[in-house]
């Protein structure tokens, strides 16, 4: 499990915009990564080996020149390498507050989602997780040949 990111937290947002990553995601996300815009209203943390290979996907795609333009421009130009402060905490710029709607607010869910961290608006993502559909999840599993909870 030690591979995984899993499992979140609420967590305050301090007023020079930091905030903190649960002890137990601080191990896997590494000395080192990426912070970027997520594929949602999130920002994402890849450890820097989860970052490289994302990078490598869409470098050797079959994607055509334009679509790996888009998406590379809109994983790399908004992406800064960081690490964390003594306390376990990162500093989000204003820029990635603003583009996932933290600005101004006073906390933040921080959600190991496998491989990488995202950083949510709590109402945002407490929408997301309510909107899923438990019917609609058990017929993602089937096409997974049967995988049980």
């Amino acid at each position: 499990m030690d591979n995984y990111l899993y499992g979140y937290r609420v967590h305050k947002l301090d007023a020079k915009s930091r905030v903190a990553i649960p002890a137990h995601m601080r191990g896997r996300l590494g000395e080192e990564f990426v912070a970027s815009l997520g594929l949602g209203d999130f920002v994402a943390l890849y450890p820097q080996d989860q970052w490289e290979a994302l990078l490598e996907k869409v470098q050797n795609s079959k994607l055509s020149g334009e679509k790996k333009k888009t998406l590379s421009m809109y994983l790399i130009a908004s992406a800064d390498k960081m690490s964390l402060d003594s306390q376990g905490r990162i500093l989000l710029s204003d820029r990635l507050k603003n583009k996932v709607n933290l600005a101004g607010e006073k906390e933040a869910v921080v959600f190991g989602n496998i491989n990488h961290i995202e950083i949510w608006n709590s109402a945002m993502f407490e929408e997301q997780v309510s909107s899923i559909d438990k019917n609609e999840v058990i017929g993602i599993m089937d096409e997974l040949n049967g995988i049980g909870i």
